[in-house]
């Protein structure tokens, strides 16, 4: 399955999932890109993801919704907010962290619509193979500097934008809500196109701060396992050298080098916003990491790591809800525990406390 393919219509989710009403949701089309929002920041800006918060979302396919949400609230300790299902059968939960990021478990029921969309037709494929992360969504300031800075920088990019679909009577097209950053299937001459499945968006509909202040209000972002926020997602790839280069040409910095050996594997993490990205590499032939590439995509998500403001509290509901035995450890970023794949629907989850 081609990851532009995989990747061309989130940001249009994303735009779904913030500013539209249910009643208004519209079909889902695909956006080959890489997603940037805006938050503004005290901090230097970055030269692609602006002062945008960079980690912003990850999408986990899985194959019965229902039975992940149970599996999400009643054994992991996170509160999904309830969707109602696309005009095409395709259905999401999310889960919102005080700091705006979030992660979008999302399932495509059997058998298929006739008039399914072709994102949620790729989301198909990739879940009846296996359950798992399947994008990263960075948030920037403005996707038109991303854009120019990565036309400037040899990556073949297009601006696009994206509007609330125009109800019958309407005679001209509503206020832009989305800005994304768009790539092409085939590549052109030598341009680049990012190896990771990771993607850019901005969002500028002023109803986007009130949604998500009515979410927080109703207590969905506070989880009983204490989570806050979405800090690292860690990328399996063959080549961590190429990798690399590819992340530095669009202008991400490298960070710490760091050794994961319950996966088999080394690498080295690479700033984004407020978060990072770990991208690693196996270091043995029968290694997790190394298995993980075999059945998948180089440059897939491998797994992810959470803050929670109390250790204590999300290692003692995991283990009595799940009755798995989880080791506390000395992480990369404070203690933590490690959640096993079978648990989470696919994906390593690594639960930390500063």
């Amino acid at each position: 399955m081609k990851r532009a393919s995989l990747l061309f219509a989130a940001i249009f989710l994303c735009f779904i999932v913030f500013v539209l009403g249910e009643e208004e949701r519209p079909l889902a089309t695909r956006v080959e890109h890489f997603s940037v929002v805006s938050d503004q920041s005290q901090k230097p800006a970055h030269l692609l993801l602006g002062t945008g918060r960079g980690i912003d979302h990850l999408g986990i396919g899985v194959r019965d919704l229902e039975k992940a949400k149970r599996d999400y609230e009643q054994v992991l300790g996170f509160k999904c907010t309830e969707r109602k299902p696309e005009p095409d059968g395709a259905v999401n939960s999310l889960i919102f962290f005080e700091n705006m990021s979030y992660l979008e478990l999302l399932s495509v029921p059997q058998p298929l619509s006739t008039v399914i969309s072709d994102f949620h037709r790729e989301v198909s494929v990739f879940i009846e193979k296996h359950e798992g992360a399947m994008y990263l969504g960075l948030e920037t300031s403005s996707a038109k500097d991303a854009t120019d800075f990565l036309k400037v920088h040899n990556f073949e990019a297009k601006l696009s934008e994206h509007r609330r679909v125009m109800k019958e009577g309407e005679t001209k097209p509503s206020p832009v809500q989305v800005y994304s950053v768009e790539f092409a299937d085939k590549l052109s001459g030598n341009k680049q196109v990012f190896m990771l499945w990771i993607y850019l968006v901005e969002y500028v509909s002023p109803e986007r701060s009130a949604r998500l202040a009515g979410v927080r209000e109703k207590g969905m972002m506070a989880h009983p396992n204490t989570a806050q926020c979405l800090h690292s997602v860690w990328f399996a790839v063959s080549d961590l050298d190429v990798s690399l280069r590819n992340l530095h040409d669009a202008g991400f910095e490298s960070g710490e080098t760091r050794e994961a050996k319950y996966l088999g594997a080394k690498g080295r993490e690479v700033k984004a916003g407020k978060g990072c990205m770990l991208l690693l590499r196996s270091v043995y032939q029968k290694g997790v990491l190394n298995t993980f590439l075999q059945d998948h995509d180089d440059g897939q998500i491998i797994g992810i790591s959470i803050e929670v403001s109390d250790l204590n509290q999300a290692h003692s509901w995991v283990e009595g809800h799940s009755q798995h035995k989880l080791e506390p450890y000395k992480g990369y970023y404070g203690r933590s525990i490690m959640i096993p794949p079978d648990l989470t629907h696919g994906v390593w989850m690594e639960l930390f406390q500063r």
